[in-house]
């Protein structure tokens, strides 16, 4: 009896171990999943563990809003009580991935606040009433010191500011005041920095409507314009494509040194086979955003082909092509156009320095 006794002990501890080993492992896989999965949640582990170590806690986040509760819910079951989406991720088969990647998360960037693509204008409703001419492509100059190329597929997305009486943010569209003018600031200050700079302002929408196609088709046509570029400008070395998110004004916006900044993002299509090069080129402006300009930049997001437009956006022509969404809806031209000037700023510097390693 006692030998059968002892025997049951040994088994139920084996497999008590067994069973904790399991677990033990399943949490640390979890654990690992989450942090992988959003760098972001790195904040919520630390403050769940700061409970235990206080020394943890100087290592928050400046202003880190607090919560056990939230923390652990978060942490233990990937569910966002600010976020209703993080519910149904997991249950929606494709939502998840037609869900943004987080590549490299800005200051504030989680699951919460990811881009969102802007509705298109109902039946070009921006054009209503006026035929569109499609210009002949003009002939550009032969050079051999362009090393920027600018243009705006989207290109009559625009703020509300920018539109008196316009209060719909589905209604931010004007064939004139939008994200080309962003592109042009953005050319002149390069050049102002000794960057020779392109900029192409063609109406991508008003050559879709004079082709009788739908917006869906606006990356078709805004190749053509890259392909032309490149065909005679050899020397190009960064393609720029301005866009603007739909995003209100607090998640759009930030502070620096006591000026209000329209916050910018970096979007990399991932589903074609040099996507790393731009990822890398994004990733290197992010940085060097984040070191000048904290909080400026939302981060770097990738889009596989779940994420429209094939997860292309163009960027499979040449390296270091990104798309830049600048600002929201809400943004205004003041916000707009700092974030811009701290965009060539920087953009200058990383060309200057890249030149200067080359050089050497």
């Amino acid at each position: 009896m006692l030998k059968l006794a002892a025997k049951f002990f040994v088994t139920v501890t084996a497999l008590f171990c067994l069973v904790s080993t399991i677990a033990f492992s399943s949490v640390k896989i979890s654990l690992l999943s989450f942090i992988s999965s959003d760098p972001t949640r790195t904040d919520s582990l630390l403050y769940v563990m700061s409970m235990e170590n206080q020394a943890l806690k100087s290592i928050l986040p400046e202003g880190y809003e607090r919560s056990f509760g939230r923390d652990a819910l978060e942490l233990f079951t990937n569910i966002n009580l600010r976020n209703m989406k993080s519910f149904l991720i997991s249950e929606i088969p494709g939502l998840n991935a037609a869900t943004p990647k987080i590549i490299v998360a800005g200051k504030g960037t989680d699951f919460t606040n990811l881009p969102i693509e802007s509705p298109p204008p109902a039946d070009f409703d921006v054009y209503e009433g006026e035929e569109y001419t499609e210009e002949k492509p003009a002939e550009v100059p032969q050079t051999k010191d362009q090393a920027v190329f600018i243009y705006s597929t989207h290109s009559t997305e625009s703020y509300l500011p920018m539109l008196p009486g316009v209060t719909d943010p589905n209604l931010a569209w004007h064939k004139e005041k939008n994200v080309t003018l962003l592109g042009k600031r953005l050319g002149e200050k390069l050049e102002e920095k000794g960057i020779k700079t392109l900029v192409n302002n063609k109406d991508i929408q008003g050559i879709l409507k004079k082709r009788g196609i739908g917006y869906e088709q606006s990356y078709v046509a805004s190749r053509e314009v890259v392909v032309e570029a490149m065909k005679q400008n050899k020397q190009i070395q960064y393609f720029i494509d301005i866009h603007r998110d739909s995003l209100r004004k607090g998640k759009t916006t930030t502070t620096i040194n006591g000026k209000k900044y329209a916050k910018c993002l970096f979007v990399v299509g991932e589903a074609h086979p040099n996507y790393e090069k731009n990822s890398e080129f994004a990733t290197n402006l992010h940085h060097a955003i984040q070191n000048k300009y904290p909080s400026l930049s939302r981060g770097v997001f990738g889009k596989s082909k779940a994420g429209g437009n094939n997860g292309i956006y163009n960027q499979d022509l040449a390296e270091n092509s990104i798309l830049i969404e600048i600002g929201g809806v809400d943004n205004t031209k003041e916000e707009l156009d700092r974030t811009v000037d701290a965009l060539a700023d920087v953009i200058s510097e990383y060309y200057w320095g890249e030149t200067t390693e080359v050089n050497k």
